[in-house]
Parts: structure tokens; C-alpha cells; sequence
């Protein structure tokens, strides 16, 4: 039997952002200068885990983390997100191409997550609170891992419950494999399991961070949301990454 829990690793924080320990597939390097030789070596050796979340609401102490210089003056380049063709709450078609030109937040869920994942939304719902009062412009996007279960229909209702703001907010289900393939190789989260209703929380295990993505869809940080100064950095780092 699957564990429902959160099991956060090790992370690489970039700025204070929080990157976790990820399967780094097609990863870019960040960008020179940024890392010491002996952190970038560091770095390279934390490829065989990611934070994986299931339902337990107990989560597990966190190895230590490594940091880049605070004063870099841009965020370095994670990664790319690779390509995707997925359907919104609404039923529309989107992919990456259409998120282009936009600062947004993503995150990976499921409707029928009790409770680690409606924390995970409640929290991306704050960011949203918080960025417009400070005039920040950027979307958030959520992708079901569970999509034979969330239809557009099921993702409004959950929206509608979770007072999401839809206006900048898109939920996403879709093709099961691209939802993985887009966790794994483009995000860098672990995606395990699969939806099982009789199974205790549903077998499903994956990435809980909060991962910030630039206009051209680079990976800009990854945030905790459990912590509070996390949630503040990414609130910055959308700021700086608006300018």
C-alpha cells in the first residue's frame, strides 16, 4: 500500500526560491556565474528525488538546503518546460504557446485529494490574493494528475469551492501521459501512481512545490508552500520577473 504522505527532499534554492531535489531530465544548466564550481558539482548529485505529495497532512523534516549567492542579480534558468496540449476548466484547448507572453505559477493536484492538495490550492489561492493587491500581473495554472476523474465540469466546481479567481487561474486535465511527461520532463516533479478509488488516498504521488515560469516558458524557482518566506519570495520573484 501506498504511503499518503508528504515527503519533501533536499532542495536547490535559487534566490531563496526553493527547488526540489528533481528527476532532471532535460534540465538547463543555470546560468554561469551564478553557481561555484564545488555547488554546482553539489547540484549535479540531486537527480534521484523529488518531493512527492500524497494526503497525509504530516509532513517530513526536510534535508538541508543548498543555496546560490542571494545578491545574483536574475534569476537563473531551471529548466524548460517543454511542450503540452492540455484542456481548461473551460474546455479549451492550451499549451504552451498560449501561456507565452505571461508570468505564471503551475502546480500539479487532484480533485479528490483530501487534504494535501487543498492546502496546496488554498496557499496558490493566497498568492493570487496577495499578488493583485500588490499590482502583479501573472496566471496561475493547475494540473489535474488524476484527469479521467477531472473533467473541465469537475475542475470548475472545485474552483467554484476554493474561490479561485478564473479569471487568472486555469485548470488543466487531459491525456494522462502528457500530464506526466509534463511533470517529470518539463516541471522536474515526480509523478507515481495512478488513480485507484478503492485504494486508500488514491495511490497517487507528486510534486507539491509551487514553480514559477517566465514569458518564453523557462523554469524560474520552485517554493514550498508549507513555509511562509517561500510564499513571499515567489510573490517577489514575480514582481522582478514583471518588470
Amino acid at each position: 500500500m501506498i504511503r499518503c504522505s508528504l515527503r519533501s527532499s533536499g532542495s536547490l534554492t535559487v534566490r531563496r526560491a526553493e527547488a526540489p531535489r528533481a528527476e532532471v531530465r532535460r534540465a538547463e544548466a543555470p546560468r554561469a556565474g551564478l553557481l561555484t564550481a564545488s555547488l554546482l558539482s553539489s547540484a549535479l548529485l540531486l537527480s534521484s528525488a523529488v518531493a512527492l505529495t500524497a494526503c497525509d497532512n504530516t509532513p517530513k523534516a526536510a534535508a538541508k538546503d543548498l543555496r546560490v549567492d542571494a545578491g545574483a542579480e536574475q534569476l537563473p534558468e531551471l529548466g524548460d518546460i517543454g511542450q503540452f496540449e492540455l484542456t481548461s476548466h473551460a474546455g479549451a484547448k492550451v499549451t504552451r504557446q498560449t501561456l507565452e507572453g505571461k508570468v505564471w505559477v503551475a502546480n500539479f493536484f487532484f480533485t479528490r485529494c483530501p487534504v494535501v492538495c487543498p492546502r496546496l490550492i488554498r496557499k496558490a489561492r493566497e498568492v493570487q490574493v496577495q499578488g493583485k493587491q500588490r499590482g502583479l500581473s501573472f496566471q496561475l495554472v493547475s494540473f489535474s494528475v488524476d484527469p479521467d476523474n477531472d473533467t473541465p465540469a469537475e475542475l470548475t466546481a472545485y474552483a467554484k469551492k476554493h474561490e479561485a479567481d478564473l479569471s487568472s487561474w486555469t485548470f488543466l486535465t487531459g491525456d494522462y501521459e502528457v500530464v506526466k511527461r509534463t511533470s517529470v520532463e518539463g516541471f522536474k516533479l515526480a509523478l507515481e501512481g495512478s488513480a485507484d478509488a478503492s485504494a486508500d488516498h488514491f495511490g497517487i504521488l507528486h510534486g507539491s512545490h509551487l514553480v514559477l515560469v517566465d514569458t518564453r516558458g523557462k523554469i524560474r524557482g520552485f517554493y514550498r508552500p508549507e513555509e511562509e518566506r517561500s510564499m513571499e519570495q515567489l510573490l517577489t520573484d514575480i514582481g522582478r520577473l514583471s518588470k
